[in-house]
């Protein structure tokens, strides 16, 4: 019986390391092996108690678009796989969706979440631009004291130049390389003196 307990006790241990060691890996593996992409965002700086000061990037180009008269018969938080190319300025967007996995190209798995709509005050009326998409990559992690700098630094530079995120895309997965502004990433913006 004692035996019994040991060896239980050691494979919980073992579970303990081999499940964030696997979470990791495979965050470092779409890191080095992951094909880069930009994504225009528009940063804001929440704080959450529990995972610690982040940039919230609202990725600019959420959905896919579709047509008008031509809307996809999809529940709430159904899983997809969104297709990704680069448009003529460098950006990634969203261009199709299947339920598939495509047998090849560059994709993300993720989930639907609705219809995109835009307010127009002009007109006073909604826009329908398309399927929103459940985003795996809007927080950027930073050192508490620095995040509150960068999203100023941030903010500031959206009113005049653009600001994205790279992000490397692997099998379906997503992980954030960095985030820029200005033309600098967040690192270099934030080692400056005030």
């Amino acid at each position: 019986m004692k035996k019994l307990s040991l060896l239980i006790l050691g494979i919980l241990i073992l579970a303990q390391f081999a499940i964030p060691y696997s979470m990791i890996r495979s965050r470092e593996d779409i890191l080095n092996h992951g094909e880069l992409f930009k994504f225009k965002t528009r940063p804001i700086d929440p704080a959450d108690p529990f995972q610690g000061r982040y940039v919230q990037l609202g990725i600019d180009q959420d959905y896919i678009p579709y047509p008008k008269d031509q809307k996809p018969d999809l529940q709430y938080n159904t899983p997809i796989y969104a297709t990704i190319e680069t448009d003529e300025e460098g950006f990634a967007r969203f261009t199709r969706w299947s339920r598939e996995k495509p047998p090849g190209g560059n994709f993300l798995k993720t989930r639907s979440k609705g219809q995109r709509q835009d307010w127009m005050p002009e007109s006073r009326k909604r826009i329908y631009k398309g399927m929103r998409l459940e985003i795996p990559f809007d927080r950027f992690y930073m050192d508490e004291a620095k995040a509150p700098r960068a999203e100023r630094m941030v903010r500031d530079s959206t009113q005049t130049t653009n600001c994205w995120v790279n992000i490397r895309l692997l099998n379906g997965k997503a992980a954030i390389e960095d985030v820029f502004a200005e033309g600098k990433t967040l690192k270099d913006l934030t080692s400056k003196k005030e």
